[in-house]
């Protein structure tokens, strides 16, 4: 639900994300058609206030009524592009200022958004250094006590995801859709000791749970 300042400013959670290495990619027709495949995918699970969008080039944009509800986008964006492309995601949350309602989302300004630029430059920047793990992908900015809690959370968690392939995603895609591993085994033409396996030993059963003991009920204020 949208939280509201006593001046009646929205506030909303922004995300704003790329495609890691786009320019070495061989094919770029098929990776401008993984991406868009799973930013709809993203979408029709995850309801959004702007749905997720290709903007320019590799990069895109959507937004959020809460941090959880970003974050479980997130958290999807990799599981739909494990094994096949590297994604970084930049998630801000604040205030929301519109400019041009006819413009979406270019016509869209405010804290939220300059939030996930800052995170998103963080993890480029981070990229370049020897103190930051290779594998953080996804950062939040919020401007409150939660930021340093957000970070450790995503970087535990991308940690993880770095070593997904693209099985490993389809298994956790349908975990936090809710299907049954006997399900997964079906649709994926498993044993399901293989997809029980994988849920254990490649920590999708921790990325499933530990999303909403993670996040439920802290929106930053």
């Amino acid at each position: 639900m949208l939280e509201s300042c006593n001046t009646g400013v929205v506030l909303q959670a922004a995300l704003i994300g790329d495609v890691v290495g786009s320019r070495l990619h061989r094919d770029r027709s098929e990776l401008a058609a993984t991406l868009g495949e799973a930013l709809e995918r993203v979408n029709r699970s995850v309801p959004a206030l702007l749905a997720l969008t290709v903007t320019i080039g590799d990069e895109f944009q959507g937004s959020y009524p809460t941090m959880a509800d970003a974050l479980a986008a997130s958290l999807r964006l990799r599981a739909a592009t494990a094994g096949r492309i590297d994604l970084r995601v930049g998630i801000g949350w604040g205030e929301l200022i519109v400019e041009d309602p006819d413009r979406s989302p270019f016509g869209q300004d405010g804290p939220c958004w300059w939030r996930a630029r800052e995170a998103l430059d963080a993890l480029r920047a981070a990229e370049r250094s020897y103190r930051w793990p290779p594998a953080w992908r996804t950062a939040a900015v919020t401007d409150t006590d939660m930021d340093t809690l957000l970070r450790g959370y995503l970087m535990a968690r991308d940690h993880i995801l770095g070593r997904l392939d693209a099985t490993d995603g389809e298994i956790l895609w349908g975990l936090l859709e809710g299907e049954s591993q006997t399900e997964l085994a079906r649709r994926l033409d498993l044993d399901k000791s293989s997809v029980s396996r994988r849920a254990r030993t490649h920590g999708l059963l921790a990325l499933v749970r530990g999303l909403p003991e993670t996040v439920a009920g802290t929106e930053p204020r």
